[in-house]
């Protein structure tokens, strides 16, 4: 992982025109061998300073960790099905695009268009929750 952030630092920093000292000066590095190190994929980039070199770099935070919203959506989803086993519900997809809801009650087929706003739905509780229990409140 740090191999594969090092290489779009080291990607953006030169398509800015930047230099390594340049990045580390702005990034309050006493000098370039930090920069290079992580570009080398020798050290990591410290969890609390992905926003300042995402900053630095004109990126966002996901994207300088290569996480792409395709990756995003692929883990979200991942989550909601394995939430949804424990809760005993599956999601079986056949080859003609067909998907089946399977639970306690039987097997109802229901379409992609709803297992999309069921984490639509899920995503949006989820995004206000966060946001409460950020500012320091209850659910």
């Amino acid at each position: 992982m740090a191999h594969d952030m090092g290489k779009i630092i080291k990607q953006r920093r030169e398509l800015l025109g930047l230099t390594q000292e340049e990045l580390a000066k702005r990034l309050g590095y006493k000098g370039k061998s930090s920069i290079n190190k992580i570009e080398l994929g020798l050290a990591d980039v410290p969890r609390a300073k992905v926003p300042a070199f995402a900053s630095a770099l004109g990126v966002t935070p996901q994207e300088l960790t290569g996480w792409t919203e395709e990756h995003a959506q692929a883990s979200f989803s991942y989550c909601l099905e394995q939430q949804m086993r424990v809760l005993g519900y599956e999601l079986l997809y056949d080859a003609d695009g067909n998907v089946v809801l399977c639970g306690p009650h039987g097997e109802t087929q229901i379409t992609a268009k709803a297992v999309k706003e069921l984490e639509a739905r899920t995503a949006f509780f989820l995004k206000v929750a966060l946001a409460e229990l950020a500012k320091g409140g209850e659910l």
